[in-house]
């Protein structure tokens, strides 16, 4: 299946991130811009393993594995240059993610570093995924993995400067959490579009990619949405709808209503609104169908996004990490994307809700319930709200649906935010696109950063 013209024309338009993503589909978004670009680019990162603990809680426990890491001395001006620790999230890392932050380490005369997340890529502790080996996977053990490897980097690679965390989406969360958490071993942070809250239902996605739409393009998705869920009652109807948005595989019923939902939200969320809204008004189900097929020409097939998708225990190191950034979910952050309240703004089917993602938790992991993000939020997010959690600078765009769960207002006078207008997810973490706000964003990092490691 062939991209229409006018699509590629609309993706080499869009301001991409280099990110870490709350949602596997902006990894794959990441992933296509490092396709076009970071390849031909060259990069001095020299790539590195250490032995990590696989329980920090545990002082009794021998085991470890093999974690990789990545620095990069070409902008260190001395021995005691700072560090920027870009912290990679649920994927595959990479030493090219050191470029997006390049240019702020050489205004900063600073080394910089990442680490593979535990569990993602080839920093696998087990040979597979299997619930029981999942239990450690967690954000406390993901942070001391970051403190330990400040230990064995400023020990081994000679890094005894200052230390400054660097994130975007959930590695964003990470950056703010081990700031607040560690303020000994980090002297700042930077959290672009770091959804620091967790939340169960959070349903404000949902509403987002509706207003995004337009009335008229709403009203046409509302359409087919209402005739999707009237097919899939019967099972020739099922298979039928299934075949027009290439989904034959999936199983369940509400699998492929997430993924009619996904589509959408895609659609509008990375710039291909128009095409995706033109095709839904001008042909209701085919035109749909014909947009999933668009955009499945950026993120793949949209059946590998589904929660059938993630009960594949075996682990692509290539891979998104469907099934560990689920487990995650299930346990510790929610941020499950439910059907909106208030029908009238809503884009998904209402069969997108609670229920449905604590079955998922019970068919991928055996869980009754979904995690108790109270947990979540009373251990790592209070924190932040406090006067002495400063030297963190949370950024966000007007247009990300995220910003939901970031922290916005300058709540006390050491805290730091801007929301910038008119950008989208991570957008601070690739170029200025143009964007005068973007690049103001950027400067003032930069200018925090110094005052910071002063």
């Amino acid at each position: 299946m062939k991209l229409l013209l006018i699509s590629f024309t609309i993706f080499y338009a869009v301001s991409f991130t280099l990110a870490a993503q709350a949602d596997p589909k902006e990894f794959l978004y990441w992933k296509w811009k490092q396709q076009q670009t970071i390849k031909s680019e060259s990069t001095t990162a020299v790539t590195g393993m250490i032995q990590q603990k696989l329980d920090h809680a545990n002082a009794s426990d021998p085991r470890t594995f093999s974690q990789r890491y990545w620095y990069d001395n070409a902008y260190a001006l001395n021995s005691e240059a700072p560090v920027l620790l870009y912290i990679c999230g649920e994927a595959e890392c990479s030493g090219s993610y050191l470029q997006s932050i390049a240019n702020h380490a050489k205004k900063l005369g600073a080394r910089l570093a990442t680490l593979e997340h535990r569990y993602y890529g080839k920093s696998q502790p087990f040979d597979n995924l299997e619930t029981k080996n999942l239990k450690y996977l967690s954000t406390r053990q993901a942070l001391e993995d970051l403190v330990t490897f400040k230990k064995y980097a400023s020990e081994n690679l000679g890094f005894t400067g200052k230390w400054i965390a660097v994130g975007g989406s959930y590695a964003g969360i990470l950056a703010a959490y081990i700031r607040s958490q560690y303020p000994n071993e980090f002297v700042g942070a930077l959290s672009s579009s770091g959804p620091v809250m967790a939340e169960n239902n959070f349903e404000e996605y949902d509403r987002h990619v509706a207003k995004m739409a337009g009335p008229e393009c709403l009203a046409a998705v509302k359409s087919v949405v209402a005739e999707v869920e009237n097919m899939v009652t019967t099972a020739e109807g099922f298979e039928n709808a299934k075949k027009i948005f290439t989904a034959e595989p999936l199983r369940e019923v509400d699998d492929f209503l997430y993924l009619v939902a996904d589509t959408a939200a895609a659609a509008v969320q990375y710039g291909m609104r128009e095409q995706f809204c033109n095709y839904v008004q001008s042909e209701g189900l085919i035109g749909y169908g014909k947009a999933a097929t668009m955009v499945a020409q950026l993120f793949g097939n949209l059946v590998g996004l589904s929660v059938q998708a993630a009960e594949d225990t075996s682990y692509d190191p290539g891979g998104i990490g469907m099934r560990q950034w689920l487990y995650q979910s299930c346990t510790e952050y929610g941020f499950w994307q439910n059907a909106y309240s208030n029908s009238a703004e809503s884009a998904r089917s209402a069969r997108i809700n609670a229920a449905y993602h604590t079955n998922a938790c019970k068919r991928l992991f055996g869980f009754t319930q979904l995690g108790n993000v109270d947990i979540t939020n009373r251990t790592f997010y209070k924190p932040l709200l406090n006067p002495v959690s400063s030297n963190i600078f949370y950024t966000n765009g007007s247009e990300d649906p995220w910003m939901n769960l970031s922290i916005t207002e300058k709540l006390f006078p050491q805290m730091e935010t801007m929301v910038i207008e008119g950008a989208a997810h991570c957008d601070d973490l690739g170029s200025d696109g143009g964007n005068s706000q973007v690049a103001l964003a950027r400067k003032l990092f930069v200018d925090y950063a110094r005052r910071w490691l002063k």
